[in-house]
């Protein structure tokens, strides 16, 4: 284990220096929260209002994660009568674990927009009164009338009335009340499981690669489902790579390493060098 990984253990050991890093009152912390937010949930029906606090509740060093690899097999037998049998089997890879460096149990404290979804209201009525078939058209802008029509043999209005039932539907959807970030009920707590992995010397694709094999290996697992919100838990783990912040290439950035790994759904997570 380099010295690098031995400062980063103990230093991140401490909830509140985790907890520093991640702090929505530094802009690069609420950058590092929104990453972590992004790859562990589905926020399609949600905005991010504010981030207002990241608390680091658990740490864990140094935990194993086993890969799983699946069997699938079948038995069958034709005397005295047909049956068939089909068994799955997810087992433990005969391969090393993946280690994670550091695992850690946050808290995030959001202010955010929830679309309400939904229908308000929903009408239907028959639509038989057309006349010319440019009357249709006009109603149904989006259907392809032309190609319906050589579709089914159809030359005349009397024809396309006679062949089937046109229904008008029109939706109202559901409108939002107007957005108050000060109103208790927009204030939401996610629950974020963040792994990390410490890589000295620099070396973004080992970065990348280490963080993909802990995606992988905690696959099977279920991330914590939000209270009070409409997102979906996509990933049990959030992933983040502890880095060096002098370490890094003459030429290259600390805002170039942490774009490019923000892009691919990783936190950035810089700590001074021995």
């Amino acid at each position: 284990m380099s010295a690098f990984r031995d400062r980063a253990l103990l230093a991140l050991s401490d909830p509140v220096a985790l907890g520093a890093l991640l702090s929505p009152a530094d802009g690069a912390g609420e950058r590092r929260v929104r990453t972590m937010l992004g790859s562990a949930y589905d926020l399609a029906a949600v905005r991010l209002d504010t981030i207002a606090d990241a608390r680091v509740r658990e740490i864990a060093l140094q935990r194993p994660l086993f890969p799983t690899g699946r069997r699938d097999g079948a038995w069958s037998q034709l005397v005295p009568a047909y049956t068939r049998t089909e068994l799955t089997l997810n087992v433990p890879e005969p391969t090393r674990p993946v280690w994670v460096d550091l695992l850690a149990t946050v808290d995030v404290t959001t202010v955010a927009e929830v679309d309400p979804a939904g229908a308000e209201s929903v009408v239907t009525r028959a639509f038989d009164d057309f006349t010319t078939f440019d009357e249709f058209r006009a109603r149904f802008t989006f259907f392809d009338l032309d190609a319906f029509l050589v579709e089914h043999g159809i030359s005349t209005v009397e024809e396309l009335k006679d062949a089937f039932d046109y229904v008008v539907a029109e939706i109202r959807l559901r409108t939002p009340p107007p957005f108050d970030p000060a109103d208790p009920a927009n204030t939401h707590t996610l629950p974020v499981t963040l792994a990390a992995v410490v890589v000295d010397p620099f070396d973004l694709a080992e970065g990348l690669r280490a963080t993909r094999l802990v995606r992988e290996a905690a696959r099977p697992l279920i991330g914590p489902p939000p209270a009070g919100l409409p997102a979906e838990v996509t990933e049990a783990y959030a992933t983040a790579v502890v880095i060096a912040a002098d370490g890094l290439p003459a030429g290259l950035a600390a805002a170039d390493v942490e774009r490019v790994l923000a892009a691919e759904g990783v936190v950035t997570l810089f700590l001074p060098a021995p």
